[in-house]
């Protein structure tokens, strides 16, 4: 059996010998294939400044190939969708293509794309200050979101007249209502699939409202109601199956969540209704320095949050761009990508690990699985597999799990 590894970033090929190998093979063999291994799903050249990433319910990835404007699918699956003819593994282009406003197809600049439980396709728009939708059947883009003119004129009303100002991230919750990273408002909006309250707050169908932050950019009031605590540039966002929602919040180097329902979450208390930091918080950038501590410690830092996902297991997972690493905080204690960790504590899952060397603590960098540039966007299979984009490698990798 072949098996590919990524070493300090060069592709090298490992041998099982199989169960009739000679004295000390069997074990090196069985290593081998129980360890992740990485592989690059879509190569440099195809991509340009990759941003956030999707999966959906059958295994289709999307990616926003931010620098074409364009969203690009991997199917896993030959059919035929969103007007395009699929092949399974071969990536295509289903919306966008073109960086002319006028184009009757163009998307912008593209930075975050979601999918829900229909196929319905929505991308955000952060340099066209709107979020549109690609629907399975086919058709050009239809902008659900933003008037194009950045800025916030409100709450409550029709989305078609609402403005956002940079809107980065989305994501879908599993009743199909829609959150939208309203990065330089300093706010997370909500439009919701049918009358219903998120967080509290009631809200109508056909109407965008805030669920998170006050439009003033800061830390003020984390840890307390989620209606009154400030976010500063909030990048990516994440629902888990309770409903749970987690913001990349850029500008205090930090993962926020606010809870649906009273609990611990990655070993950090959350009220039902409230915000509260679960990795990250010193807000202000700095070294990260090891593997297997609180995630709210004081060593665990975030310098550049980009992208979230959380896996089957609850585990979060968390792109560090300036530092070079896809980490991830476990939800309970045990074996995750071939690595013990603690439920609460940070882990390097890709990329840079800062070690020790001759001229002091952090100086060296030891690559975990393979070299990383910038991570962005990531998501997470069912069955654990890790995928995520590398806006400065343009390529689009997935971590195995074993």
């Amino acid at each position: 059996m072949v098996i590919p590894v990524a070493v300090l970033g060069v592709w090298v090929t490992a041998v099982s010998m199989g169960p009739v190998a000679a004295a000390g093979g069997t074990a090196a063999a069985a290593a081998a294939a129980a360890a992740p291994t990485v592989r690059t799903l879509v190569g440099s050249g195809a991509l340009h400044t990759p941003g956030g990433i999707a999966l959906d319910a059958g295994g289709d990835l999307f990616v926003a190939d931010t620098g074409h404007c364009r969203v690009v699918v991997l199917p896993a699956r030959s059919g035929t969708a969103y007007g395009r003819r699929l092949r399974a593994g071969r990536a295509v282009t289903v919306a966008g293509g073109s960086c002319r406003e006028r184009s009757r197809d163009a998307i912008g600049y593209p930075t975050g794309v979601a999918v829900d439980a229909h196929g319905n396709l929505y991308v955000a728009e952060a340099t066209m200050q709107r979020v549109q939708v690609v629907h399975p059947a086919g058709g050009p883009p239809v902008t659900i979101a933003g008037t194009g003119r950045a800025g916030f004129n409100g709450d409550g009303l029709s989305p078609a007249v609402s403005q956002l100002d940079q809107p980065t991230g989305v994501a879908i919750d599993g009743a199909g209502d829609l959150f939208i990273a309203d990065t330089a408002n300093c706010r997370v909006r909500a439009l919701p699939a049918k009358g219903t309250t998120l967080f509290g707050q009631a809200m109508s169908d056909g109407h965008l409202y805030t669920v998170a932050g006050t439009g003033v950019c800061g830390s003020a009031g984390q840890g307390g109601p989620v209606a009154s605590a400030q976010l500063w540039n909030p990048v990516a966002l994440a629902v888990d199956r309770s409903g749970d929602l987690l913001v990349a919040d850029s500008g205090d180097q930090s993962v926020l969540l606010a809870a649906a329902a009273s609990g611990t979450y990655y070993g950090t208390k959350v009220g039902a209704g409230d915000i509260g930091v679960v990795v990250g918080g010193s807000g202000s950038y700095g070294p990260y320095v090891f593997d297997g501590l609180p995630a709210t410690g004081p060593t665990a830092e975030l310098n550049d949050p980009r992208g979230l996902a959380v896996g089957p297991t609850g585990a979060l997972f968390v792109t560090d761009g300036f530092m070079h690493a896809l980490r991830v905080v476990p939800a309970s204690t045990g074996s995750l990508l071939d690595q013990n960790m603690s439920g609460g504590d940070l882990y390097t899952a890709a990329g840079a690990l800062p070690v020790a060397t001759a001229e002091g603590l952090g100086d060296g960098t030891r690559w975990i699985l393979t070299r990383v540039g910038t991570p962005v966007g990531v998501a997470v299979s069912g069955a654990g597999s890790v995928y995520y984009s590398d806006s400065t490698l343009n390529v689009l990798r997935v971590v195995n799990a074993p």
